[in-house]
């Protein structure tokens, strides 16, 4: 079960951007991670941000009352700026749309958006 980080990184008055830490993977590519990895967020933003499953439009798929902590689809705490995401997010089977691509936004800002594409084990 490998751990992954996702950095989000961004300028002040600007959208920040989900990059997969990784030298291999090009800043805009997703994330690929097997079920029961592990992801975390590194915000290095000056902005507090809180990843959340999205829509295909980028709009936050499930109300906030539908994913409490501890849920499957609960990804992160809000993240303070300069600070690490809590708890770390298990990756499920699927998304909550059934599919193997899980899309998120910051639920802050629904126009910063990622993509985790969830591989076979």
């Amino acid at each position: 079960m490998p751990d992954w980080s996702v950095k989000i990184v961004g300028e002040p008055g600007k959208l920040a951007t989900f990059v997969v830490d990784r030298n291999d993977v090009k800043p805009g590519n997703p994330l690929v991670a097997a079920q029961n990895d592990l992801v975390s967020w590194n915000n290095t933003t000056d902005d507090t941000h809180e990843p959340w499953p999205a829509n295909p439009d980028g709009s936050p798929i499930l109300p906030e009352t539908a994913v409490p902590r501890g849920s499957t689809y609960y990804m992160s705490d809000p993240i303070p700026p300069r600070s690490s995401s809590r708890p770390s997010w298990l990756v499920p089977q699927n998304s909550p749309t059934g599919g193997t691509t899980m899309l998120y936004c910051c639920l802050l800002h629904p126009k910063e958006q990622g993509k985790i594409i969830i591989s076979a084990s």
